[in-house]
């Protein structure tokens, strides 16, 4: 008898727990009205690097799965793309572009200091811009450089053995020139990039813009005046858009923000130092394609 009467009260001390715990998850549940913002903040790249004294990135794929829980999230109705980046790499930029397009709630772009570069191309994408009259905007071209380090070499008797399969292999490589042909090629890419991003620019702000598609920069009351942007503003006239195209009166802000723990940058620091102190100096410097690097 004793025995059941204890199994009783366990049985009852869990429904009672279970009961408690999701009482209070439910009433935890917010089901007002949201205004989400997105980082976008940064160098635009496709992956970033670790440690702690790094510069400040936006990846391409952070960037989609905040979009992607935004568009999830029934309480949000609104996006804004929180904008303070010079750009990035080309295909890094493109694919927040393509994603921010599918978003179907509204998507308000707010560019801050900068939204320069790749990160105009990311705002032209929303249904709306606002910058500050002193924002940094445009910036619609393609940079491809690299260091070249065949005088150096020469000077210090360092000789570039090249060994390459494919006449075109080793193109853009910093350890030797290019000559007229390789030059020509690689413009000839940077062009066609250049098009696609002019080109889509335009297409997304539904305005020809291919005349201010040669690399200046614009100061946001420029920007207004030839259309890069829709309104002079900061936070608070983005919120407002934003109510605007949700059709909304009221709502709350809430900020996507990724998560560090201090041990976690401490660990990735230190691992990176010792690599670089067991690779040598040079190994801290990074290179990509062969030393040739195109960004937007």
């Amino acid at each position: 008898m004793a025995s059941k009467f204890l199994k009783m009260i366990f049985i009852l001390g869990v429904l009672f727990l279970t009961s408690f715990l999701l009482s209070k998850n439910f009433n935890a549940i917010d089901f007002s009205d949201k205004i989400v913002f997105v980082p976008v903040k940064g160098t635009i790249v496709s992956s970033t690097s670790d440690g702690i004294f790094e510069e400040e990135q936006a990846t391409s794929s952070g960037v989609i799965s905040y979009l992607t829980r935004a568009e999830n999230d029934n309480t949000i109705k609104v996006i804004i793309l929180e904008i303070n980046s010079p750009g990035g790499e080309a295909l890094a930029s493109k694919e927040i572009v393509e994603k921010v397009k599918k978003v179907e709630k509204p998507v308000v772009a707010w560019i801050r200091d900068t939204g320069a570069s790749g990160a105009y191309w990311i705002a032209s994408a929303s249904d709306s811009i606002i910058a500050d009259e002193l924002s940094v905007t445009g910036s619609i071209g393609v940079l491809g450089s690299y260091l070249q380090f065949e005088g150096l070499f020469e000077k210090y008797g360092v000789k570039y053995e090249r060994l390459v399969g494919g006449k075109y292999k080793d193109l853009g490589s910093p350890y030797k020139e290019l000559n007229e042909e390789e030059r020509k090629k690689m413009q000839e890419k940077i062009d066609m990039i250049h098009k696609i991003f002019s080109d889509d620019v335009s297409k997304n702000r539904k305005k020809d813009l291919s005349k201010y598609s040669n690399g200046e920069f614009f100061l946001g009351l420029e920007a207004k005046e030839i259309g890069l942007i829709d309104h002079l503003g900061g936070r608070e006239k983005a919120i407002e858009v934003g109510k605007k195209l949700a059709g909304i009166e009221k709502a709350r802000t809430v900020v996507f923000k990724q998560k560090k723990s201090f041990f976690s940058s401490i660990d990735k620091y230190f691992t990176k130092y010792s690599y670089f102190i067991g690779k040598g100096i040079f190994s801290s410097v990074s290179v990509k394609n062969e030393g040739f690097e195109i960004n937007t």
